[in-house]
């Protein structure tokens, strides 16, 4: 827990830089000394420089919208109800910090395997966090149908910025693919 505050710290030190598109991994130690962020420290948190940042700000938005709606997930009987539960949370948590969002997005979409890595994660984590216990073919199925939703839900907010219609075209792909 030590370790993720720091990680937390570090980001936030580095915040207004990043939603300023001010800072790449060239001139990333520089802006570490202005900052005054311990290099051996970021490093050691992120050694892959911006990616590593990256995957964590995803895996953080991640895990706070799951601890928000655990509790309604646990008491809900529907699949799809709570896959809707958790994305939406999950997106609302990524969008309220909309700047920083648009960084990490642009950054991500110019890497398409890394895109494609955190977003497969997420994926796979929503599934493993609603209690989906397949061993099978489906377990695959189930988590590259929602890498999908979660992908144009991304490409569909980037392209608008619209909160409540990406909420409302996400919310239709997952009710479409619950069926």
């Amino acid at each position: 827990m030590k370790n993720y505050s720091k990680k937390i710290i570090i980001l936030e030190k580095l915040e207004n830089l990043l939603c300023n598109f001010s800072i790449n991994d060239n001139n990333l130690d520089f802006y570490l000394t202005e900052c005054e962020i311990s290099k051996d420290d970021f490093y050691s948190f992120f050694p892959k420089k911006i990616v590593s940042l990256s995957i964590f700000y995803f895996e953080k938005t991640y895990t706070l919208a799951f601890k928000s709606t655990k509790a309604r997930i646990l008491r809900e009987k529907s699949v799809s109800k709570k896959t809707n539960l958790i994305v939406i949370a999950f997106l609302k948590s990524f969008f309220k910090n909309s700047n920083l969002s648009i960084f990490f997005i642009n950054y991500i979409f110019f890497k398409p395997f890394l895109f494609s890595k955190i977003i497969y994660k997420i994926a796979s984590n929503i599934w493993y966090d609603i209690g989906d216990k397949s061993i099978d073919f489906n377990y695959y199925t189930k988590r590259l149908i929602l890498y999908n939703i979660i992908k144009s839900s991304f490409f569909y907010w980037r392209k608008n910025l619209d909160l409540d219609a990406t909420l409302a075209f996400t919310q239709d792909q997952i009710n479409l693919f619950g069926k």
